[in-house]
């Protein structure tokens, strides 16, 4: 077996390709993950589980709102750049580009808008908690800049700039975060310092993330050339916007649900269980990564095998690589829920739970992004509507009975609904499995 993945890495250049890419993406992320993991590790034993709770809020709120802010253009220029960039087509992918903004930036200042005289609102009326208010208002300045920063990372993974997508979308906040929370250790430990240090993040990556672009793009050097039609471009990414949105509330529900119904602190809980869980999700995300734009390439050229043996390859890595980390989360949870502090101890429980919903979310493999990336995303679009409703109907009856443990139930329920119904997809539509055999 060894050596037939020798001679399979030193002979299929495809392959090769997706090895060397993940790989470094996977490094990459480590770092984001470590950060993020220390990030909420400092946050909850210097500045309280409450402080926690506050920056898992505001991210959650800015998370919907930056879902509505793309509206499924992340993917869509993504899709588009990948082809036009594997043609050497700068013009059209400036172009592209530059269309998606019309339509990014003012939908991006009026959420802003919104949400900013909505906070007292929020505040008094979802969350119960009046102090949020001030919070909230400072958190609807940042929503365009996230949305540019994702968008911004996403059109890099088009250029097939792997790495410095990656550290966009999984490294930079939570690098810079890091170090401004060490850093004011030593000079303010108010509960609302990490949010604030949150928002900072945000707007430098942003600012960053669009310097890349530019450079990469050699935007500069060309003029704009339109080869895709507004309403083509609209009509591609409406079903991409309700599944990510979807998906979105699949994440979130239980946080927001949970926040209606106990403290900030389990709030902070429930979000720190989460985020141990989720470093069974590198390897997907890392090799994810590189095999989405070559998803979009092998389906432009109507290459079927190509599609099948890039999914075969996907799911293998993904499998071999995640196995020894879930292993490792399963053998030392309680260790590992002592480094939050001591209202962390006693939940091993819902963390095995969370981790049983990523061991199946390893075994799927990347049936989502093929749907995505070969035009099925009206497909996609009807699992996730499903999915969310499943996830969202669990957490009312689980959460008020079950708390932090009824809100991972709902989780895990969730993510397997959504990807055994996209592997059942795939293979009605192409004739073969993701999942690993």
């Amino acid at each position: 077996m060894i050596k037939r993945a020798f001679l399979k890495y030193k002979d299929d250049k495809n392959f090769r390709d997706t090895v060397q890419s993940s790989f470094s993406s996977l490094l990459i992320r480590f770092v984001g993950v470590f950060t993020g993991f220390l990030a909420t590790v400092i946050t909850t034993r210097f500045y309280g589980a409450d402080a926690f709770g506050i920056v898992t809020i505001c991210i959650a709120i800015l998370s919907f709102a930056v879902i509505i802010g793309k509206l499924g253009f992340d993917m869509s220029l993504m899709r588009y750049i990948a082809d036009f960039s594997s043609k050497e087509n700068h013009a059209a992918v400036k172009g592209v580009f530059l269309k998606a903004m019309k339509v990014i930036v003012p939908v991006g200042i009026i959420i802003t808008l919104i949400l900013y005289f909505s906070a007292h609102f929020m505040a008094q009326n979802f969350f119960h908690k009046e102090e949020l208010e001030k919070v909230i208002r400072y958190n609807a300045f940042f929503v365009l800049p996230l949305v540019l920063m994702l968008i911004n990372s996403e059109c890099l993974r088009g250029l097939n700039k792997i790495n410095t997508y990656t550290f966009f979308q999984t490294a930079a906040v939570s690098t810079l975060a890091t170090i401004l929370l060490i850093i004011f250790i030593f000079i303010d430990r108010g509960n609302h310092i990490p949010v604030y240090i949150q928002f900072v993040s945000i707007g430098i990556a942003a600012a960053m993330s669009l310097f890349a672009f530019l450079r990469y793009s050699s935007f500069a050097n060309h003029s704009a050339v339109h080869e895709i039609g507004a309403r083509h471009l609209l009509k591609s990414t409406s079903p991409i916007f309700i599944s990510t949105l979807m998906q979105l509330i699949m994440s979130w529900a239980g946080t927001l649900i949970l926040a209606a119904h106990a403290s900030e602190a389990d709030v902070g809980i429930y979000n720190a269980l989460l985020r141990i869980s989720a470093f069974t999700n590198i390897t997907i995300l890392a090799v994810n990564s590189s095999v989405m734009p070559k998803f979009a390439v092998a389906y432009s050229s109507s290459n079927t095998n190509e599609l099948r043996q890039l999914a075969k390859n996907a799911v293998r890595m993904i499998f071999f690589s995640a196995l020894p980390v879930f292993i490792l989360l399963a053998a030392c949870a309680i260790p590992l829920l002592k480094l939050f502090g001591k209202d962390f101890s006693g939940h091993e429980q819902p963390l095995y739970i969370l981790l049983i919903g990523q061991l199946f979310v390893v075994f799927a493999g990347l049936p989502a992004q093929i749907l995505n990336m070969t035009d099925r995303q009206h497909l996609l679009r009807n699992i996730a509507i499903i999915s969310a409703i499943i996830n969202v109907v669990f957490c009312f009856v689980l959460i008020p009975s079950y708390g932090i443990a009824g809100a991972c139930i709902a989780q895990i329920i969730g993510m397997v609904v959504w990807n055994a119904l996209c592997i059942a997809t795939v293979y009605r539509k192409f004739g073969f499995w993701t999942f690993f055999k």
